[in-house]
C-alpha cells in the first residue's frame, strides 16, 4: 500500500513555481467540457460558457438515494446506514460519462487533477471541512496493475489537496470481484461483500472523506464504508458523478 501523505495544502494556496509556468505554457488548463483554454488555477476547471450551465454539487440521501443540490427533501427517518452525508459532482450523463470513460479506461490520468480539486473546492462551498482522513475506494493489486492506476486514488489526492486534509489509503481490496457494471442491480451487493479491509488503524471517532469516481446502486462504496464505520469512523462519501436509478430531480 502506498504511504500516506500529509498536511497537504490547497490548491488556491500553492505558489505557481517556474515548472508550474512551463507546465501552463507547454500544457495550458483546458475546459473540461468543450476543451478551450482556460486561464490558470480556476476552481471550476470550465471555461464561462460551461460554467454558466454547471448548477452546483448534489447531495444524496444516504438512506433512499433521492438527491437535489440542497437537502433532499424525502423526509426519510433515521436509519442504521454507513454514511453521513454523500455528494456528487454531477449527475452521470452526456459529457459526464464520456469524460470518465476518457479517465477510467482510455488512460487519461490527467483528468483526476482537475476533477479532484474541483470536487474539493465544491465541498469547501458547502462548508464540508475537517476530515481527518480524504480515503480512496481501493482496486484489487490485480486490476490496478492491469489499469495501470486506481483512478479514485488520483482523484482522491487532488481532493485531499483541496480540503486541505490528509490523504490515507487506509482500505484494501482482500479479493477480485466481478465488473459490477457487467452484472444486474441486485446482485452488486453481493459481489463485493467482504471485498475490503482497514489495513491501518486510526483513532475511533475520526471523520473520513471516502472517495470514489461513480455511484450507481452504492454497493461499493457502502461495503467500503461499512469497514470504516465498523472501526470506529464517521463516514462521509463524495463522487464525481451519481448514476440514479430513477430521474428525479427533488
Amino acid at each position: 500500500m502506498t504511504g500516506k501523505v500529509k498536511n497537504v495544502k490547497s490548491a488556491g494556496a500553492e505558489k505557481p513555481g517556474i515548472f508550474d509556468a512551463l507546465l501552463q505554457l507547454f500544457f495550458p488548463e483546458r475546459c473540461l467540457q468543450c476543451r478551450i483554454i482556460i486561464p490558470p488555477g480556476n476552481r471550476i476547471p470550465l471555461c464561462g460558457r460551461c460554467e454558466n450551465s454547471y448548477e452546483g454539487l448534489i447531495r444524496i440521501c444516504p438512506r433512499c438515494e433521492n438527491f437535489s443540490r440542497s437537502e433532499p427533501d424525502c423526509g426519510c427517518a433515521e436509519s442504521n446506514i454507513y454514511f453521513s452525508s454523500i455528494y456528487a459532482l454531477h449527475i452521470y450523463e452526456a459529457d459526464w460519462r464520456s469524460l470518465l470513460h476518457r479517465l477510467k479506461y482510455r488512460q487519461n490520468s490527467s483528468l483526476a487533477r482537475p476533477l479532484g480539486l474541483w470536487l474539493g473546492n465544491q465541498l469547501l462551498t458547502r462548508q464540508e471541512k475537517g476530515f481527518d482522513y480524504v480515503v480512496p475506494v481501493p482496486l484489487h493489486k490485480s486490476r490496478e496493475r492491469e489499469r495501470g492506476f486506481n483512478q479514485s486514488a488520483l482523484i482522491a489526492r487532488h481532493t485531499a489537496s483541496a480540503l486541505n486534509s490528509e490523504y490515507h489509503e487506509l482500505l484494501e481490496k482482500v479479493r477480485e470481484t466481478a465488473s459490477q457494471t457487467s452484472i444486474n442491480r441486485q446482485d452488486r451487493l453481493l459481489n463485493v461483500q467482504g471485498a475490503f479491509r482497514v489495513v491501518s488503524p486510526f483513532r475511533r471517532g475520526a471523520k473520513i472523506l471516502l472517495i470514489d469516481d461513480i455511484y450507481s446502486t452504492g454497493s461499493t462504496l457502502k461495503e467500503a464504508a461499512r469497514e470504516l464505520k465498523n472501526a470506529g469512523a464517521e463516514v462521509h462519501a463524495a463522487v464525481i458523478a451519481y448514476n440514479p436509478p430513477r430521474f428525479n430531480r427533488s
